[in-house]
């Protein structure tokens, strides 16, 4: 009956879910089902039956919807009321257990169909009912009742049954429901009813919501038993709860509690409540429960209840009891407690009831304490705050919005009570960070996402009380808003928090949004691509905020939105993209790139990766432009592209762990792959700057945070680096006295901070950009818990440990270990070390430093061992493969990190020393005992000497060769020099003859010093190291034939040395390697396969080398072969380094081949991953020494783009043909990449290996054959010949056009000069016969037995004519060289090169010098015959035979004369890549000839007339078609001849000087200044004409004509500075008040004089000469104008008195210059023109330019004739300075004692002794070389040590010559400087020229200065090597050019100097200058000499083996005495020994 009852109920019942329920009759049935168990099983309730079987098989079983029969059968529908009446009354029926049970199984059913009517109208019934089945006598009724009591709580059933009213109170049902249960648990006596009612109360707490009331009281009810004296009834509570926690609370009961702490804080008030009537219970769930003492529980409980019962003690009699309880058990004084937390008692009072009890707090606080209001909310501020602003917020929503909407208001009642102001900014400014931090920690990053949105809503709000503070806080808020943004769940509502942030950030201060912008485009630009392909739901709020962001700022930011990319292109984003790309404007490629950089410099990750990617995209759109750029070759240019690469470079080596950070590495590996392996000599060698370790703490303390920690603070990509930075700051604020000491109140009433006097320094030295970033620090309150290190000993480094992991253990380490002040900078940096390696690293050498200086012995004993733990484990053999691998990456910057430690530690005591020695020196020169400044007392010099001492004492710890032997294995080549060459030095001495110990070495050394020489590449010292040894042993040679390039010869000896060791694997990996350079492939893999088989356990290290052959020759089954027997086997660990990514292109390829696009991809990645940590570390030394990896990321790069032509296609199957544009856009851009490089073999082999597979595949050969003769062309300049000739072999079988013309040069090389001849005349006799023309086809014929072949088609010959062209035109030239054709021949033949090229400048430039060099000789040998007969006189009649026989026989020179300037002209028209040769001697023939036509009175001979006039026509033309620049060029020359003799020649020059000024004003004013200012009256006239001639020719108005007003001016004031005397000892000039009129002219429009603004520069040689008409020379944006001048001038302390004037540019870069008296500077500024033509010539020829020789110039601007300005040359020091100051620091000269020690050593020995054995034995013992520790010092950092000592020895060598050419003299120790960030030798001076040196009283008869001191700067080799190599190749250049150069020296002879016109000023023409004529005709004898003599080999420049010092040297010719003694002077001159240079020499000239 029961049942029944229940499914009627279902059937005839509703139903809130809309489902009726369902009747399955079995379909075999005949009748109606009519039984129970049919029915149970075919019955479904959708509410009751929930969890019963569903129906599957639907077929068998039909399906009766109980809702049709409602509709057609109405009496059906019984009254269901009346089965409540019938459930009841079997209910109470008193029958048996078994049936009640049944009647309450189905009570659910009858409750939960019953409609709303029924169960009002029985509503007591069933709370009757509810009440009876709880306390039912019979267990089992009780328990089944306990399993369904849970129906009642559904929310239909409950707001009916237990609801006052009509159910409407949503509260008081879940109360009044747990009345019902608590009214059960007061009646029941029974311990049984008790435990069925707790298990009752378990079944409703699972079912029922645990945020809800039900759930709460059900679980209190459980713990208001656990006290129960019945144990069972206390155990099944206790098991319940555990239930409870288990299935209810996921993650326990403490996680349930702390993150819901509505339910918390409701618990623990019950608690509260019971503490003090049911102790036991509080104890039983603290131990049983919750698992914890009472105590603890009660310290949990007591924050929450506390402030609860203050509120409530004055209605609550009990809660002061309770207080007192609280406080017994935690055994404090109620005081004590309630001041612990009186926070939370004011923030909860604040805000219950709106604050209505707070005065009743207040109250009941001064009762119990005594203090009033203001000090109570003092004293609990900070916290209050937190408590404020961070609640964790109500259950409901809507509560939590009101709370936080009173935050502001509540804050300003605290400012009320406090201050009297409510203003909220200033009241709060110091609490920001705090209240930031709190939201960060306690909300943002917890797990509850609600909360976390409440945290954003939270910094909405402090954003929007900060106000005018919000910039200073833009860091910190950024860091978290875009935390949010990353998070998926929190994306939309930081985006709205970030947008509101943005505006308010605008209004407050606009000039902020710059810092925020590129941050908040680099966080969307992720975003913004994913929506390309799928929109997302916040794309509208991201484009609303980029909007703001951007389009609103426009017009205030528009040079910062123009650094930001363009964004993806999405509709929205149209009018965002539209004003970046109006920002960006017409930007150019030089603007990206600058901004590029800018990018990669930011302090965020996020944007460095956003440029980074930028960048990328902007290379693959502008490929052509870049390869353009670095072509180019201009400096400004450079420039961008080497800070670019650097940048780059630095990017690869990123710390950051973030993925970002780790994709940013990636990106910018491709970018260099992208760039290019652009050749180093293109860049700008960055000078490392000079580390200096800061003595101040104070110093200290602002680099840290200046240049490291605001970057970190700003970079931080958490708030956990962010706070670690800000706390250091914090800190070492602190320390410097930056920090009030003032309490918090009076800080916020004065509004100011008081710093010390300390402090205030340091913070005026911050500039305003880092003050406001760490003005928050200012008042923060940070704290960083104590760490002590552990207690491990031993070191720490372990070869596999992170760099990262190793340098912060060690820092920990010594930290602990730190002393003295500096102990507190340490420790403040402690948090940040971790999280920041630039800090990190810059820390350690401060760190070492300090304990090795104060620590203990232990401490400095425990840094040894760490820093040789770590160069042993680099120097070690079995680490050595590791170095240079993936693994061994992290190694390698370990090993660099200890380097750089140590370059750091050794220039602190070199720089300590030196400050110790000069101050004792300065202390030995004072008067009356006073300490000046810079000196020290003898105790501070004592305690520096014991901490120099210390440090030393480390240093030579670590033996020089372990740290070699360290460094050479990890690639560090230049340093393992250095430190071995101090090593050999300290042993063996130097090969310097003055040396104290020199000459003997041991073998094993030079060995050592030419294998690492060898990684150098620098084959000239290897040479000089090859000359220190006796005997070469098998190894040298090896070497120096490898770099050499003498395959053949390293293949000998590699034979030779197996003979020895016939098993060698180190040898037999030679021979391989060897085989490949000769590119004998196909013998290296025979090689391979033998090598295999014979010494199997090696196999690996063959096939890895087979597979460099196999790849190369296309061969890929072998390939494929190699690669799988690579996998097994030994390893030889160089051929690992050389072949590991031959093996990944092999791999790479292998990819390609099976069409595997993921295969290829993740072999490129893996390729480039192995590249990058190795790249890093090599990039943190230079870029030459990370080189090689950039040229692998070259190939990796063009692989990917061949990949990407290739398509779908597979490498093998997929050929291109040779017009395909995608092909052949390809092969252009590999062509121009391939220019970039650097052109050497190793670099570009691989690459045109690469080149020669792709189009051999293709089936192109003779683009193949095209790559072989490059490859050629490179082994032929490098001198390696036989590889060469194996390449040209293999060009000429692929069929390549100019491989003959290849071999001829390689046979020319060789020096088989007529074989190479006859190989282009077999070329040319190919070629048609029509193209070549009859007379050159009879030139050939006559020296060639071979038959021309017949003509070919005129298109075929047509596309030949350039070849035929360059062909000819060298058969010609070396026809000529030979002598194997007369001249008209080889003039027919230069005819017919111009013929077929009228276009090209190098046709008539030759045919050009080949008719002047006809005109030379014609012109000497008739001056000759002239002045043969003048000599010898003859008979009237026989000198007219003589005459008419000579006329008959030749024609006058100069009738040739127009012929050879017009080819001139024309090569001039045609190009300007001769422009330097050309025009010069066209002016000098021109002007030469116009002189003879007017002195000698052939004026009247009408032939010679005739020529002049054609000659002038000539020189009109040029000056119409010549572009402007052309002539600016010898402008000099020009102005040297505006007085010439002849009038119309005078006309002309003033004509063309007249364009250039008009043209180039800028210029040419500084040009002309001497000459308008001349002392000769007509040259004064002459400019004086030209300048008003080209001033009339000015707009009026216009800017140049303003230049020609203002220059005058200038000038004169100029002129007057210089003059000017000073007052009497002083040292400055006031320019304000002594030139008042000069400072009011400023600003001028004139540019600087500086060199790079009056240098032309030539257009690109591509392009052609008819696009040049707007070429413009000089930018004017980039050359900077006089905008100002300094206050003062120095006046320097030299005879002239010279002044160092500062002007200050246009661009804010000041820039001294040299104001010299009393001085002609036109021989210098002549002497300069000399050295850049010098420098031209240099940069053309191979060898000076692999070399990049040049002389060091700078602008030099006469203004007078005696006076005019230098260009100050930065960073330089005189030789006799630098030399001083070392002998003062190594205790060898002291200013008081040595010169009066020399002075008697003179005055003992003269007359006893020669004086020059005197110098040698007596004085120069004194002074021993010591030049070399100049380089030591000035360059600690090895790669700038190297470099500086080449460009030593280059630079000295180049002026060596060029200073003995011209006759350079007075070369005393102060006019040759050197500086100190290139090591370049400088020489100023140029006063005595032409060996004016001879005629001094005491002549000088040395041609150039190599004393003993500079033979020790070129290191151990002395003059061997490289200095004697550049001594040649720069003699060679002089020789070829020996023309040119003295067309340069003309001017010397036309541009008069002072004394050589002494006696002709008043001269009204061109004054002949006698003495500059006999200079340069020495000068043109000497040339002569230079060419004649056999000094371009060694030999010759071979001293003459040097003797000791001071011997005799060469034989007295002036090219002999290239050495000489050194001597001593000061500012004497290198002369013989004579007392007046005794008296105070110095010992400078050593």
């Amino acid at each position: 009956m029961a049942f029944s009852l229940g499914f009627l109920s279902c059937l005839n019942g509703t139903s809130d879910l809309g489902n009726h329920c369902k009747l399955f009759l079995d379909k075999r049935s005949e009748q109606p089902v009519s039984t129970l168990d049919i029915l149970l099983r075919g019955f479904w309730c959708p509410q009751c039956d929930i969890r019963s079987r569903i129906v599957h098989n639907e077929e068998q079983i039909s399906i009766m919807d109980t809702a049709l029969l409602h509709v057609e059968n109405m009496d059906f529908n019984i009254n269901i009321s009346k089965a409540h009446t019938l459930f009841f009354k079997f209910l109470y029926a008193e029958t048996s257990e078994e049936s009640i049970v049944s009647w309450v199984e189905v009570l659910p059913r009858i409750l939960r169909h019953s409609s709303r009517h029924v169960l009002l109208e029985m509503r007591t019934q069933w709370v009757q009912c509810f009440e009876f089945l709880l306390l039912h006598e019979m267990k089992a009724v009780r328990e089944a009742f306990s399993g369904v009591v849970c129906c009642f709580l559904e929310n239909s059933v409950m707001d009916i049954l237990f609801s006052d009213g009509l159910g409407v109170d949503g509260g008081s049902k879940e109360l009044q429901f747990m009345d019902k249960i608590n009214f059960a648990f007061t009646e029941a006596e029974d311990s049984q009813i008790l435990l069925t009612l707790l298990e009752s109360v378990g079944t409703i707490m699972k079912v029922s919501d645990i945020h809800g009331e039900v759930f709460f009281c059900s679980f209190v009810l459980l713990i208001g038993q656990l006290d129960n004296h019945n144990s069972i009834i206390r155990m099944t509570a206790l098991r319940l709860i555990h239930r409870c926690c288990t299935y209810c609370f996921k993650g326990g009961l403490d996680l349930f509690l702390l993150k819901y702490s509505h339910t918390r804080d409701n618990l623990y008030d019950y608690l509260s409540s019971r503490l003090v009537t049911h102790p036991i219970m509080i104890k039983e769930f603290a131990e049983d429960v919750v698992g914890i003492k009472t105590k603890e529980l009660i310290e949990r409980m007591v924050p929450s209840v506390i402030p609860k019962l203050i509120v409530s003690h004055p209605n609550n009699n009990d809660a002061i009891i309770t207080l007192r309880e609280l406080a017994s058990h935690l055994n404090t004084e109620v005081v004590q407690l309630i001041v612990t937390h009186l926070p939370k008692v004011l923030c909860f009072a604040l805000f219950y009831e709106d604050g209505q009890h707070l005065p009743s707090v207040l109250q009941f606080y001064k009762n119990e304490t005594g203090t009033d209001s203001k000090e109570i909310f003092a004293a609990a501020l900070p916290t209050l705050l937190d408590e404020i602003v961070c609640f964790p917020g109500e259950s409901d929503q809507m509560e939590t919005d009101i709370r936080t909407a009173k935050i502001s208001p509540t804050i300003q009642n605290i400012a009320r009570i406090l201050t009297g102001n409510e203003t909220l900014p200033e009241f709060l400014r110091n609490d920001f960070v705090r209240l930031l931090n709190s939201i960060d920690k306690k909300m943002l990053h917890s797990d509850d996402l609600k909360l976390q949105k409440q945290a954003l809503q939270r910094i909405r709000k402090l954003v929007e009380i900060m106000g005018p503070y919000l910039s200073t806080h833009t860091p910190k808020i950024m860091v978290l808003l875009i935390f949010a943004i990353d998070k998926e769940g929190l994306q939309m509502d930081g985006l709205d928090v970030l947008h509101f942030f943005i505006k308010q950030l605008a209004e407050v201060s606009p000039n902020s949004i710059k810092y925020v912008m590129s941050q908040v485009v680099a966080a969307f630009i992720p975003s913004l691509e994913r929506c390309k392909g799928c929109p997302s739901a916040h794309l509208s709020k991201i484009v609303e905020i980029l909007e703001e962001l951007v389009v609103k700022n426009n017009s205030l930011l528009k040079q910062h939105i123009r650094e930001l990319p363009l964004l993806p292109s999405l509709p929205s984003l149209s009018e965002v993209n539209k004003v970046i790309q109006e920002a960006r404007g017409l930007m150019t490629l030089q603007d990206n790139l600058k901004d590029a950089v800018n990018g990669l410099n930011h302090e965020s990750v996020n944007v460095r990766y956003m440029v980074a990617c930028e960048l990328s995209k902007l290379f693959n759109a502008r490929r052509e432009d870049m390869t353009a750029l670095i072509i180019g070759e201009d400096i400004a240019d450079l420039d961008i592209i080497s800070s670019l690469i650097m940048a780059l470079l630095k990017g690869c080596a990123e710390q950051s762990r973030t993925n970002v950070g780790q994709r940013l590495k990636t990106v910018c590996a491709d970018c260099l792959g992208a760039l290019g392996a652009v050749d180093p000599a293109k860049l700008k060698v960055n000078s490392c700057e000079r580390f200096k370790i800061e003595c101040s703490d104070d110093d200290l303390i602002f680099e840290l945070i200046h240049k490291h920690l605001a970057r970190a603070f700003r970079a931080a990509a958490d708030t956990t680096v962010q706070d670690s930075a800000a706390l250091a700051i914090q800190e070492l604020l602190k320390l410097a006295g930056c920090q009030s000491s003032s309490s918090d109140d009076s800080l916020r009433e004065s509004n100011c901070y008081e710093m010390s006097y300390r402090g205030q320094k340091l913070w005026s030295r911050f500039s305003n950009y880092v003050k406001e970033i760490i003005a928050p620090c200012l008042t923060s309150r940070f704290h960083l818990p104590n760490a002590t290190d552990s207690a491990s000993v031993g070191p720490i480094y372990r070869p596999k440990m992170s760099f990262r992991r190793w340098i912060y253990y060690w820092i920990r380490r010594l930290t602990s270990h730190a002393t003295g002040s500096r102990s507190g900078i340490f420790n403040a940096c402690r948090g940040i070390l971790r999280h920041d390696m630039p800090t990190a690293i810059y820390l350690l050498p401060y760190l070492v430093l300090n304990v090795v200086c104060y620590g203990t012995l232990e401490a400095r004993q425990s840094i040894t061992e760490e820093i040789l733990c770590v160069l042993n484990a680099a120097a070690s053999e079995s680490s050595g493969a590791a170095v240079h691998g993936i693994a061994g990456g992290q190694s390698e910057v370990c090993i660099q990190a200890i380097f750089t430690l140590l370059d750091n530690l050794g220039q602190w005591v070199d720089d300590l020393k030196q400050e110790i020695a000069l101050s004792q020196s300065s202390m030995a020169r004072k008067h009356g005992g006073q300490l000046k400044d810079g000196t020290y007392s003898d105790y501070e010099q004592n305690q520096m000497l014991v901490q120099c001492s210390n440090v030393a004492e480390l240093l030579a710890a670590i033996p020089k060769v372990t740290l070699a032997r360290a460094s050479l294995r990890c690639q560090a080549h230049a340093r393992a020099l250095m430190y071995f060459e101090s090593h050999v030095q300290e042993n063996s001495g130097s090969s310097n003859p003055a040396a104290e110990c020199s000459g003997t070495f041991s073998d094993d050394d030079i060995s050592f010093l030419m294998e690492i020489y060898g990684g150098l590449d620098e084959p000239d010292g290897l040479l000089g190291l090859a000359n220190l040894r006796k005997s070469s042993s098998l190894q040298d040679q090896l070497i120096i034939n490898e770099k050499a390039g003498n395959w053949a010869e390293v293949l000998t000896l590699c034979e030779q040395a197996l003979q020895m060791q016939p098993t060698s694997v180190h040898r037999q990996s030679d021979v391989l390697n060897c085989l490949l350079n000769m590119c004998h492939l196909q013998a290296m893999i025979a090689h391979v396969d033998g090598l295999v088989c014979s010494i199997p356990q090696y196999k690996k290290t063959w096939c890895m080398q087979g597979v460099q052959a196999a790849w190369r020759l296309g061969r890929w089954e072998l390939m494929d072969e190699y690669l799988t027997g690579a996998d097994k086997g030994l390893v030889f660990s160089s051929s690992e380094n050389n072949a590991s990514f031959d093996m990944d292109l092999a791999k790479i390829f292998k990819a390609m081949m099976i069409k595997d696009k993921f295969l290829f991809d993740e072999k490129i990645f893996q390729s480039k991953q192995a590249l990058l940590v190795p790249l890093a570390a090599a990039g943190m030394d230079s870029y030459m020494r990370a080189y090689p990896y950039v040229v692998k990321l070259h190939m990796l790069r063009e692989l990917e783009d061949f990949n990407a032509l290739l398509g779908d296609e597979s490498f093998i199957d997929k050929s291109f043909s040779a017009d395909d544009p995608n092909f052949l856009k390809l092969t252009k851009d590999w062509e121009n990449r391939l220019r970039c490089t650097q052109p050497s073999l190793w670099t570009r082999e691989p690459l045109l290996a690469l080149r020669r597979v792709v189009f051999s595949q293709s089936h192109m050969h003779p683009q193949v054959g095209n790559c072989w003769l490059q490859y050629a062309k490179l082994c032929r300049l490098a001198g390696h010949y036989e590889t060469a000739h194996l390449a040209i072999l293999e060009a000429d079988a692929s069929g390549a056009p100019n491989a003959h013309m290849e071999k001829a040069k390689y046979l020319w090389n060789i020096r088989k000069f007529d074989s190479a001849i006859a190989e282009l005349q077999q070329t040319l006799l190919n070629m048609p016969a029509e193209i070549l023309g009859s007379a050159v086809l009879s030139s050939l014929c006559s020296l060639s037995l071979a038959l021309p072949n017949a003509p070919i088609s005129a298109t075929q010959a047509s596309k030949e004519n350039p070849d035929v062209s360059k062909a000819l035109l060298l058969y010609t030239r070396w026809i000529h060289y030979t002598g194997q054709k007369q001249s008209a021949d080889v003039k027919s033949l230069y005819s017919r090169v111009t013929e077929l090229q009228p276009k090209w400048e190098k046709g008539f430039f030759c045919m050009a010098k080949f008719v002047d060099d006809l005109l030379i000789d014609a012109r000497k040998r008739q001056e000759d015959e002239k002045f043969a007969c003048k000599v010898v006189p003859v008979s009237s009649s026989s000198s007219n035979s003589v005459n008419r026989a000579t006329e008959e026989k030749e024609k006058p020179w100069w009738e040739s004369l127009p012929v050879v300037l017009l080819y001139y002209a024309k090569a001039l028209h045609k190009g300007h890549k001769n422009l330097f040769q050309a025009l010069p001697r066209m002016l000098t023939l021109w002007f030469e000839f116009g002189s003879i036509y007017t002195g000698d009175g052939s004026s009247s001979d009408q032939h010679m007339k005739a020529i002049h006039v054609r000659v002038s026509g000539l020189i009109r033309g040029c000056l119409k078609d010549l572009p402007t620049y052309q002539w600016l060029t010898v402008l000099s020359q020009l102005i040297s001849r505006i007085c010439h003799q002849n009038s119309d020649v005078v006309r002309i020059v003033k004509c063309i000087i007249t364009s250039i000024l008009r043209e180039y004003p800028q210029q040419a004013l500084w040009m002309m200044a001497a000459v308008s200012k001349s002392t000769v009256p007509a040259r004064r006239d002459a400019a004086a004409e030209i300048l008003q001639s080209a001033k009339k020719g000015c707009r009026r108005g216009s800017q140049n004509s303003a230049l020609f007003i203002q220059f005058p001016t200038l000038i004169d004031h100029l002129i007057k500075l210089c003059f000017h005397p000073g007052q009497p000892k002083a040292r400055t000039i006031n320019i304000s008040t002594e030139f008042s009129s000069l400072k009011r002219m400023m600003p001028l429009g004139i540019i600087l004089p500086v060199q790079q603004a009056l240098t032309v520069t030539l257009p690109s040689y591509d392009s052609s000469m008819s696009d040049q008409s707007g070429f413009h020379p000089f930018s004017v944006s980039e050359h900077p104008t006089i905008a100002g001048i300094a206050d003062e001038a120095e006046i320097l302390s030299s005879l002239q008195k010279p002044k160092k004037v500062v002007f200050l540019g246009s661009d804010g870069v000041a820039r001294p210059f040299l104001c010299k008296p009393k001085d002609d500077l036109r021989k210098d500024s002549r002497m300069m023109e000399f050295n850049a033509m010098i420098n031209r010539l240099l940069s053309k020829v191979p060898e000076s330019r692999r070399r990049k020789l040049y002389i060091r110039t700078f602008a030099v601007v006469p203004l007078t004739e005696d006076c005019g300005m230098v260009e100050w040359v930065p960073n330089t020091r005189g030789l006799r300075h630098i030399l001083q100051d070392i002998y003062i620091t190594h205790g060898k000269f002291d200013r008081m004692k040595t010169n009066p020690q020399i002075k008697k050593i003179y005055d003992t020995y003269h007359g006893k002794i020669p004086d020059d054995e005197m110098l040698k034995k007596k004085i120069l013992p004194m002074f021993p070389p010591v030049f070399h520790k100049w380089f030591l010092t000035a360059f600690s950092e090895p790669a700038a040590w190297f470099r500086a000592r080449v460009a030593y020895a280059h630079t000295t060598a180049v002026w060596s010559m060029v200073g003995h050419i011209v006759g350079l003299g007075d070369r005393h120790g102060e006019n040759i400087l050197f500086d100190s960030t290139t090591g370049d030798c400088v020489h100023v001076d140029f006063s005595c020229l032409f060996d004016r040196g001879l005629l001094l009283d005491k002549p000088e008869v040395v041609p150039f200065r190599l004393t003993q001191n500079m033979i020790d700067g070129l290191g151990i080799t002395g003059y061997e090597g490289i200095f004697l190599k550049v001594c040649e190749i720069t003699l060679s250049v002089l020789r070829t050019h020996k023309e040119t150069l003295m067309t340069v020296l003309e001017t010397f002879i036309h541009d008069p100097l002072v004394e050589w016109t002494k006696t002709n000023k008043s001269s009204g023409g061109e004054v002949q200058n006698p003495h500059a004529q006999d200079a340069a005709a020495a000068a043109a004898s000497l040339f002569l000499l230079v060419s004649c003599s056999p000094l371009a080999s060694s030999a010759a420049l071979h001293p003459a083996r040097l003797p000791a010092a001071g011997g005799t040297l060469f034989p007295a010719t002036k090219l002999g005495r290239a050495f000489f003694p050194p001597e001593m002077e000061g500012k004497g001159r290198p002369v013989e020994v004579q007392p007046k240079y005794l008296a105070n020499p110095g010992p400078a000239g050593c």
